[in-house]
């Protein structure tokens, strides 16, 4: 009861630490992907769509979670405000998951407590939170599919073995519903399905249970996808899966690919200040050494094949301009975060000699990967704009170069991190029967140390990525958002036409999705239309928005505006023009 009880105020903690980080968040930063998901949110409660048409589709099962708010306030502020808190909420789930996880591989209830904490103030599993994004619940749905599955094997009542099964079955389908990711996951599950049906490792009804539960829940995400494709993609999708063979098709392009893949695990590592990147070793070597339990092996194989598969297939669903792709830490931030438990459970019992080859093999293949990273994106990756900071957040901290931070330089300080977490294990292990003083043992002090230190690791970097990230880019966004609707007098009833043209070179009279995305989660009463700025905006329109063009009047906007449009609002330094009708 009093660990329960322990573990719940863990968990209202990191829940108030998300929503504190969170608190200056007023409007989306990274779109589409924000107001994508917020407007998703809004069409499953009735409300009106956007346009997304050949952009990526992004899935129902995240927009899902969120589209109660809608049934209470359609105000956007109030909106962005209450996803954040649902966000803080589900992410903060992290900690008794990992709390749980501890505690199954071996932990004592202190350690798994402090592990657990720790884990949960990790960037990978804490910073996405403050935004409308997938990736603020995908950790936790990760850690959680990982732990039903091995409850599945391990539960000894029939009726564990059977909620089990189905709850691990619909944990699975509803990534699926989540994020493209998702689909790694399941097929990963019905490789485990088949093995243990084959195995007899559990009762086969309940490979029958999961079976139905897990179509059942991939058929309802599927039909949700195709919902909100007729709703909000109109003209049709980006196909991820035919950028993914195009990528692939050439030899030039499966390179490619390698080398992306290598920058994400190189991620990974750096990410975890190193302790994910122990957790991934052991995982491999509990697969190859036999005198491991049949659960562990098979969780093991299970987690590194999610992680490798994820890693080659991220980037190769993704156009190759896209930066994101060189090395990016949000792919596989459910397994950083899995790893970082693993990792830090043999820093803990594992003996020196497994701990040091863990060691040496992370810091090998780290450098093996920062190698490809530095041929493939450059000896540094750019982090002053928000994509970049958001993207390599972790490196900037890493370098504390928010401008471009160098891939070396990165590489040696997470390797540095990870020699000491690696040597304060080895002391607390060689000196367990020194005592600083009565009952206080000095590896439980330098454990203690170990884990502070972690802990301060993570909260500096989360806290300089939301300075430098959230907060510095927040201003800029509010004027072009709330901004736009306050000083363009936009009210219910008003009808907006956008000036924008599908394809990459836009004209300057035309409005970025950057801009048109956000305001359109902004407008909650109507759907915006698009039109081309030569020609007349769509019948019953009475407020248009264009670009303007460099150097020129804000007229310039629209020069073959018809008679009777007037401006009522502008931003030079946003790039827009407001026009209302007369």
């Amino acid at each position: 009861m009093r660990w329960g009880l322990l573990v719940a105020a863990g968990w209202l903690l990191q829940a108030g630490l998300r929503a504190w980080f969170s608190r200056g968040q007023s409007v989306p930063l990274a779109n589409p992907d924000e107001s994508a998901y917020l407007i998703a949110a809004r069409v499953l409660a009735g409300g009106p769509a956007t346009d997304f048409s050949y952009s990526t589709l992004y899935q129902g099962g995240y927009p899902l979670l969120l589209t109660p708010v809608y049934w209470f306030t359609s105000n956007a502020i109030v909106v962005y405000h209450s996803v954040l808190l649902i966000n803080a909420a589900v992410s903060a789930v992290l900690m008794p998951l990992a709390y749980v996880t501890g505690r199954r591989l071996g932990l004592v209830r202190p350690a798994a407590y402090a592990v657990a904490m720790v884990t949960a103030l990790v960037p990978a599993g804490l910073f996405y939170a403050e935004y409308a994004m997938t990736d603020a619940i995908y950790p936790v749905l990760v850690l959680a599919w990982l732990l039903t599955v091995h409850s599945w094997l391990t539960a000894r009542s029939t009726r564990g073995l059977y909620a089990a099964a189905a709850g691990s079955a619909l944990l699975a389908g509803y990534a699926y519903a989540v994020h493209s990711r998702g689909t790694v996951i399941v097929l990963s599950y019905v490789v485990v399905g088949a093995l243990v049906a084959w195995r007899r490792l559990a009762p086969r009804r309940t490979v029958a249970t999961a079976a139905l539960v897990l179509v059942a829940t991939v058929g309802g995400g599927w039909l949700l996808d195709r919902y909100l494709s007729s709703a909000m993609y109109p003209e049709g999708t980006r196909n991820l899966s035919a950028q993914m063979a195009n990528t692939l098709h050439s030899v030039q392009g499966a390179i490619n690919v390698f080398e992306m893949a290598a920058g994400q695990v190189w991620r990974l590592v750096l990410d975890s200040w190193g302790v994910a990147g122990i957790g991934l070793f052991a995982a491999i070597a509990v697969i190859v050494r036999p005198r491991f339990r049949a659960d562990l092996r098979i969780m093991a194989a299970l987690s590194v094949a999610v992680t490798l598969v994820t890693a080659a297939t991220a980037p190769a669903a993704l156009p190759a301009n896209q930066s994101q792709t060189w090395a990016s830490g949000r792919y596989l931030d459910g397994m950083i975060v899995t790893f970082f438990v693993v990792g830090a459970v043999v820093l803990l019992r594992a003996r020196p000699r497994f701990i040091l080859g863990c060691a040496a093999c992370t810091a090998v293949v780290t450098l093996l990967c920062a190698e490809f990273v530095y041929v493939y994106a450059g000896s540094s990756l750019p982090t002053g704009s928000f994509p970049t900071g958001f993207n390599f957040g972790e490196p900037a901290v890493l370098t504390q170069d928010w401008s471009n931070a160098s891939v070396w330089v990165a590489t040696a300080v997470a390797l540095g991190l990870l020699g000491v977490w690696v040597l304060i294990a080895l002391a607390a292990r060689r000196w367990s029967e020194v005592l600083v003083r009565p009952r206080l043992p000095l590896s439980r002090v330098l454990r203690a140390l170990a884990a502070a230190g972690l802990a301060a690791v993570s909260l500096v970097a989360v806290t300089q990525m939301t300075t430098h990230v959230s907060q510095a880019n927040t201003p800029a966004q509010a004027q072009s958002t709330t901004g736009f609707v306050a000083a363009a007098g936009l009210k219910p009833g008003d009808q907006i036409a956008v000036a924008f043209t599908v394809g990459i070179n836009l004209p300057a009279t035309d409005v970025p999705y950057s801009l048109w995305a956000p305001q359109a989660f902004e407008v909650s009463w109507t759907e915006l239309q698009f039109f081309n700025p030569a020609q007349a905006p769509p019948a019953g329109v009475n407020v248009v928005e264009t670009g303007w063009p460099s150097g020129q009047p804000a007229s310039a906007g629209w020069p073959d505006r018809p008679a009777g449009w007037r401006i009522v609002a502008s931003n030079q330094a946003a790039n827009w023009v407001a026009w209302r009708k007369s």
